[in-house]
């Protein structure tokens, strides 16, 4: 896990972590724009974003100071491990909005945040209750989220069956390798297309594009932080070739892997 407190002005040019992302305002007020959306955040206002996301920021009015924190899947699992608590990262069903509005609570919220950075800049202590206590922290933010704002939360309609979730974290842990879907879903018990429509109702996308869109989001990070060629990177992201992985970055991101590869690489150099 990564908390980080940082106040900074201008504008953040689109880009994205690996990683799932929470950000708290505590001043200013920010338009952030995720995947072709914009939505304004004021002080108060908690945001969450999925790993797989595209995001940038303008700051609308200063001074702009806020908490970030970073997570990956295992952080998440073992610091969140209430699913429901869990669903503002990772579902994205239609028309859900990734901004809440915490300013009735943000005296307890700040709190919290900064709890969560104290105990992430202060050294592992004997005890090694370092991460207990940062998860204790977590999950109160995201209760006191969910208590004024559990209508908002992305949650499947209906019961879902529980090997859904169990199938999302395989895709996750082995999206780079041959994946068929039919098949996952049968070694579960679970039928092709009851499978399909959780997912879509769930997380906002079907099986295969889970695992198409997590492949792209690593070969993105392999791209802008390697020196891998096109080709590299397509077979450690799990395509079966050059010429796929470019059809397929390019449906996705509109461009190709060497485009965006040098629009990031310039975007970097001008920050």
């Amino acid at each position: 896990m990564l908390c980080q407190y940082a106040d900074r002005p201008g504008a953040f040019l689109q880009h994205f972590h690996n990683v799932y992302e929470m950000i708290y305002v505590e001043a200013g007020a920010i338009e952030i724009h995720i995947q072709e959306k914009n939505y304004p955040a004021g002080p108060g206002s908690l945001i969450f974003l999925n790993k797989l996301e595209e995001h940038s920021l303008t700051v609308r009015s200063e001074p702009y100071r806020r908490y970030f924190a970073q997570f990956s899947p295992e952080d998440l699992e073992h610091l969140l491990p209430e699913p429901k608590l869990r669903a503002v990262f990772i579902n994205r069903p239609d028309g859900f909005c990734p901004v809440f509005d915490l300013s009735p609570v943000s005296e307890q919220a700040q709190m919290l945040c900064a709890g969560l950075l104290t105990e992430y800049r202060t050294p592992a202590s004997p005890d090694k209750m370092g991460r207990l206590y940062s998860s204790a922290l977590l999950t109160q933010l995201l209760i006191l989220c969910y208590r004024l704002h559990g209508a908002l939360f992305p949650l499947p309609k209906r019961p879902v069956n529980h090997a859904v979730f169990e199938i999302r974290r395989y895709i996750e842990r082995h999206f780079t390798e041959e994946i068929n879907i039919s098949a996952l879903a049968q070694e579960y018990f679970l039928s092709p297309c009851y499978l399909s429509h959780c997912f879509r109702e769930w997380i906002g996308c079907s099986p295969k594009q889970y695992v198409m869109r997590n492949r792209i989001s690593s070969a993105k990070e392999l791209l802008l932080h390697t020196a891998l060629t096109v080709t590299e990177v397509a077979q450690r992201c799990g395509f079966s070739d050059a010429n796929n992985f470019i059809r397929s970055f390019k449906q996705e991101c509109r461009a190709t892997p060497g485009q965006y590869r040098r629009r990031l690489t310039a975007e970097q150099s001008i920050e």
